[in-house]
């Protein structure tokens, strides 16, 4: 798909979605790349109103893994610490999660679309105390995720709007 049909088809599902005037100037731009950045700094909004579709994820963005978007991709204990938003949809497999402690981050993880996943933590030192890890899951998703003594996994369950 070309990008202006793209970026047309994204604002009128953004506009049918609830999307405020101020979210809808932000997705303003010629630029697909910031239409990700958008998405990722507005994960909330976007997961609960199933923006975009999984089926535009799969064809349009499938290679947004550098801005921590990952589509239908199996993990094999990847160790994501860097971002601070990560999101999943349609994944499986196993992940593990650590704070990035030079840049003081502690990652965000967003699940949707059915993801069957394992979430574990490791760590570089022991804490006094284990690190809090949000766990956002709209929708039906299979998460597993243990708390020990690096972690304290909290999970934060959705419906779809």
């Amino acid at each position: 798909m070309k990008e202006l049909q793209l970026k047309e088809m994204l604002m009128e599902e953004a506009r049918r979605g609830g999307i405020c005037a101020e979210g809808f100037r932000e997705m303003r731009t010629d630029n697909i790349r910031e239409l990700v950045d958008y998405y990722v700094a507005n994960p909330d909004w976007c997961m609960e109103r199933g923006f975009p579709s999984l089926d535009i994820l799969r064809s349009e963005f499938s290679d947004i893994e550098d801005k921590g978007v990952y589509v239908d991709k199996t993990f094999n204990g990847e160790v994501f610490s860097e971002k601070q938003v990560y999101i999943f949809h349609d994944c499986k497999g196993t992940i593990k999660v650590a704070m990035d402690y030079d840049n003081a981050v502690i990652p965000m993880l967003y699940f949707a679309n059915g993801c069957r996943m394992r979430v574990t933590c490791t760590q570089k030192e022991n804490l006094k105390s284990p690190i809090d890890v949000p766990l956002y899951i709209f929708g039906k998703n299979d998460i597993q995720a243990r708390s020990n003594i690096y972690a304290k996994f909290i999970k934060h369950k959705h419906g779809l709007l």
